[in-house]
Parts: C-alpha cells; sequence; structure tokens
C-alpha cells in the first residue's frame, strides 16, 4: 500500500513536469496549459485512468491562478479528454485504443416567420434569423460599395474560377487552422452558396452506387432533403447523449457519414474525443467518409471553440463544412467546403474542405463551371475580413446572443426547473426545451403558445423517422427574439406552463 501511495505520488510529480509555462508567449496562460496537457494525453504520457494533478497543486507549482487551471481542465473535459469524479478529482480518459497513428500534422438556415396565416405574434422563438441589433451593416455596406468599384478590373476575372477567390480561400485557410484547428492549403477549399449547394457538389462527387449516405436521427433537415432528392440510400443514425451512436456506425460500410460533432443538431450534444477517433478510425477501415458540418463553431459561451473533427483526421477522410451565413446574417449565404488532400441579407457564400485525394474527382466534374458565389460578394468579403471587421463583428454578435442564452437559461432555472428541460446549452443559438409531464402532443404545446402570443416551433421536422419524434420537446431559437422581449417572452411561457 505504502509503496503504491509513492509510486502515484511520484507519477504526479513526473507529469507536472510536463508542463512548462512561457508567461512571456503571446498565447495566454490557459491557452498554454490547456494545449500541454492535450497533447501529453494524446501522446500517452499520461495514461488512461491516471489521475491529474489537483488544480491548486498544478497552480501552486507553476504559479497560475487556480481559475487559469480549472478553466483547462473545464476545457479538456467538455472535449472529452478527461472526465472529473466529484470528491476525487479530474481523470484521464481512455482514448488511445481509438487514436490513429501518430503523424506529422499539416447556415443552417431554417426560416420562421413571426406571421402564419395571417396572425401576428407577441414573441417569436424562431431558429436562424438574425438579430440586427448586432449587424454591423455600416461597415459591410462599404465593404460591398468598394466591391463594385474594384470589380471593372481586368484581374477581377480570375475570382470566378470554379472554387472561387484565391484570396478568399487563402484567409479562410488562416482562420480555420488559427480558430478550429483544421488542416488544410487554399487548394482544398471550395466556396459555395450555402450548405445545400456544398451538400448537393458532395452527392455528384459520389457515386450512389458505391456508397450509401448516413445521417444523425435528429439531424439537419436541410440535408435530408437534399440527399433525398438523389438516388442515395439515406440511413437515420440514432443519437446518444453524447453524440451519434459509433455502434449503428460500425455497422457501415462504404458510407458518407453526416455528423455536426462540436454542436449537434438540433439537440446539442458535444461528440468526444474518443468517439472523434472512432469516427475516424472507422471511416479509414470502412472505405466511408465523414462529412462535418461545423455550423456554429462561433458562438461557444463556456470554454474555447471546440477544435474540428477534421483536425485529428491524417489520412483524408473528412469533408469539413463551414458557413459565413451564421457568423454575419443567416441569409448571407457564404459557405465553404474542404475536402480531404488526395453580408447584406441576400449574400450566400459558404464554403467546403474536401481532401486532396477527392480533388481530382472535384475538378473532373466542375472545374468547367464558375463558382457560384458572385465576384463582388467575395471581395466585400476578403475586406471584411482584411480589415478586422469580421472578428469585431464575431466578438459583438457573441456577447450579443450569449447576453439572450444566459437570460433564457437564468430564467428557466429559477422558474421553471421542474417543468423544464433545456437541452443544447453552452453553445449556439436555440435549446431543445422538454416539457416534463405534459400530457400535450407537440402540436397541442404549439397551439397553446400561439393563443397566448408566443410562435415556437416544433422539432419534428428534424427527424427522419417521425414517429420517433419526442411529442414534448419544442424547439427554442433565440437569435431573433430582441433582449428587451425575453422577460415578457419568458413571463408569458412560464404562465403556460405552469396552467398544463
Amino acid at each position: 500500500m505504502i509503496q503504491r501511495i509513492f509510486n502515484a505520488y511520484n507519477m504526479q510529480e513526473r507529469n507536472t513536469e510536463m508542463i512548462s509555462i512561457d508567461k512571456t508567449s503571446d498565447k495566454s496562460l490557459y491557452e498554454q496549459l490547456y494545449e500541454q496537457m492535450k497533447s501529453e494525453i494524446l501522446n500517452e504520457h499520461y495514461a488512461a485512468g491516471e489521475k491529474l494533478p489537483a488544480t491548486r497543486q498544478l497552480a501552486a507549482e507553476h504559479k497560475l491562478s487556480r481559475n487559469t487551471v480549472v478553466s483547462a481542465y473545464n476545457q479538456l473535459e467538455l472535449e472529452g479528454y478527461i472526465r472529473s469524479v466529484t470528491g476525487s478529482g479530474y481523470y484521464v480518459e481512455n482514448i488511445s485504443a481509438f487514436s490513429p497513428d501518430k503523424k506529422s500534422r499539416q447556415s443552417h438556415n431554417i426560416q420562421h416567420s413571426s406571421r402564419q396565416s395571417g396572425k401576428t405574434f407577441d414573441y417569436t422563438f424562431s431558429y436562424g434569423n438574425l438579430d440586427y441589433n448586432c449587424y454591423h451593416s455600416r461597415a459591410w455596406r462599404k465593404c460591398l460599395t468598394n466591391a463594385w468599384d474594384m470589380i471593372s478590373m481586368a484581374d477581377t476575372a480570375s475570382y470566378q474560377m470554379s472554387q472561387g477567390s484565391y484570396t478568399l480561400r487563402s484567409l479562410i485557410t488562416e482562420y480555420l487552422y488559427m480558430s478550429r484547428g483544421v488542416n488544410c492549403t487554399p487548394e482544398q477549399i471550395i466556396l459555395t452558396s450555402g450548405h445545400q449547394r456544398s451538400i448537393d457538389i458532395i452527392t455528384h462527387i459520389f457515386s450512389p452506387s458505391d456508397y450509401s449516405f448516413a445521417m444523425e436521427d435528429p439531424g439537419y433537415n436541410g440535408t435530408w432533403e437534399i440527399v433525398s432528392q438523389s438516388p442515395f440510400r439515406i440511413i437515420p443514425i440514432p443519437l446518444e447523449d453524447d453524440g451519434v451512436s459509433i455502434e449503428h456506425i460500425q455497422r457501415l460500410r462504404d458510407t458518407l457519414l453526416y455528423v455536426t460533432p462540436s454542436h449537434q443538431f438540433p439537440m446539442g450534444s458535444i461528440l468526444p474525443i474518443s468517439k472523434r477517433l472512432e469516427l475516424i478510425e472507422w471511416a479509414v477501415q470502412s472505405g466511408s467518409y465523414i462529412i462535418e458540418d461545423d455550423y456554429d463553431s462561433e458562438f461557444r459561451y463556456k470554454g474555447r471553440p471546440i477544435p474540428a473533427l477534421q483536425g485529428n483526421d491524417t489520412e483524408g477522410k473528412v469533408i469539413y463544412l463551414g458557413t459565413f451565413s451564421r457568423a454575419i446574417a443567416p441569409s448571407i449565404r457564404i459557405s465553404y467546403m474542404v475536402l480531404p488532400k488526395g453580408m447584406s441579407p441576400d449574400l450566400r457564400i459558404s464554403y467546403m474542405v474536401l481532401p486532396e485525394n477527392l480533388m481530382k474527382d472535384y475538378s473532373s466534374r466542375y472545374s468547367h463551371t464558375n463558382c457560384t458565389v458572385p465576384t463582388v460578394l467575395q471581395l466585400a468579403l476578403i475586406e471584411f475580413i482584411q480589415s478586422g471587421n469580421y472578428q469585431r463583428h464575431i466578438g459583438a454578435m457573441k456577447n450579443h446572443y450569449k447576453k439572450k442564452h444566459d437570460y433564457i437559461l437564468n430564467y428557466v432555472k429559477q422558474n421553471l426547473e421542474d417543468d423544464v428541460i433545456m437541452y443544447g446549452a453552452g453553445a449556439g443559438l436555440h435549446f431543445v426545451a422538454e416539457i416534463k409531464n405534459s400530457y400535450l402532443t407537440q402540436s397541442e404545446l404549439i397551439s397553446v403558445c400561439e393563443q397566448k402570443g408566443i410562435r415556437i416551433f416544433s422539432t419534428e421536422p428534424f427527424w427522419i423517422r417521425k414517429n420517433l419524434c419526442p411529442e414534448n420537446q419544442l424547439l427554442f431559437g433565440f437569435s431573433a427574439i430582441p433582449y428587451e422581449k425575453l422577460p415578457g417572452a419568458m413571463k408569458t411561457f412560464s404562465k403556460i406552463i405552469h396552467s398544463l
């Protein structure tokens, strides 16, 4: 027993010596600690099941505040690298069994109207619409004006290449690496006019005779609607508390798997690192690809943004989808797609990051076509990013939406804790509200709310297997409702729930 205690003490002492904090670095102390501990876990310097140093101990040894250490631990726990045990401390999760070989690592737009059949509602909890109180329209208009002035220049012809502006793709490459840990080159990025266009391209790169298409159930209905128009067989994958069911996925072969790992849509769970590595291993072994939709990564209110699944992919198995529609405006359709290696209300720019091994397939099919994003919008977005306005805009929106997120969550905790469970807290622009002990169906609940002036929405559209949709869950979007209306809206909602 004494020897065991001695060995454990020596292990903790050795592990704390692995951490080196540079207080002159540009990186924050929190970032340094988080990144180093994550690296030590991935390199198995911390063994699975091993107890980590106590927060006070680690803080004292490295002359850090305890809050810095706690924040780093919380982020690691959020991502699934460690777990906390009440009264005992933090322990390393077992992820080594799923770790890939160590190699060098190089909007959804669901529009809801406040009017239905001519009726106007006092409060609308729509999902995906913009709160114009935080829209930097002046800065964007200036960028758009400058873009129009440039549009006649001869060299702008290059912006019509099938993948979009190389300058814009370079900026996205840098942004994705710094903010999301995505490893790619500008050559792997494809600009598209929205999420659904990205999905449409994917369904034409792959053959339905060679692949099936699997996706989370419930999941984003915009994806299902596009794929259902193609010959692909769609396989619904059930969810668990921590995201998509690995057990059901492991049965599949030659499959395109669509997932939202950083903030599952609509339930809001975060896929832990163990499952992420299992997914990549499955894709390699089964001849499959993972489509990672990172639709609202900018809006995480607790801890840092969750690193992208693509950053763990060393085998060219992840297609990464991103969008500017959520960050700037829901109707701004500037999306992107990252293939593996081998702002105005009418703006639509998305992007896709393809593995290198898929670029040949993309080029053979689309090299003769022009980018679907207008040149003027690409030029405007380039200036918007380079001027720093994009980052300032993101910061302002995040603070604005966090206020609304926190208000709703705190109100429910204080007034409806025994009646309502809110799923998806900590990130995004919506909750899924589960009404406890309700005898009403979804449609009946929605009807009661509408009679009291509240427009709220069903989760049924997001289920492939409609019969599995819970009757007591509602989609609770907060992006568009003005902050000053929240007290009245929540008070009215509370009265409705207490009357059931």
